[in-house]
């Protein structure tokens, strides 16, 4: 197997936990009112910065697995064409 499929798994792989994560991070922590209200307003306030964070981190993590996804099917193209390349020379050297 060679460099390039290798690479291309592992980025196949990359790509598939950044989008584990972004389902991870769908949600904030915080939902519903369950305590006294001076701290379920500080548990209000908690909850939209961890959406606010939450928000940031999924376009963040979609756009690197989007990257991750792009690089790793470029990298089996690219090792298909040079597979597909040195198939029709049968090992002979070139001499220029």
């Amino acid at each position: 197997m060679s460099d390039l499929a290798l690479n291309s798994q592992a980025l196949s792989g990359f790509a598939s936990t950044l989008h584990r994560l972004v389902g991870d991070f769908a949600q904030p922590v915080y939902f519903s009112p369950v305590c006294s209200d001076v701290l379920n307003d500080d548990l209000s306030m908690l909850a939209g910065t961890d959406k606010a964070c939450g928000d940031s981190l999924h376009s963040y993590l979609t756009t690197l697995a989007s990257l991750a996804d792009a690089a790793a099917k470029a990298a089996e193209q690219m090792d298909q064409q040079l597979a597909k390349e040195g198939s029709g020379h049968h090992g002979r050297v070139f001499a220029e």
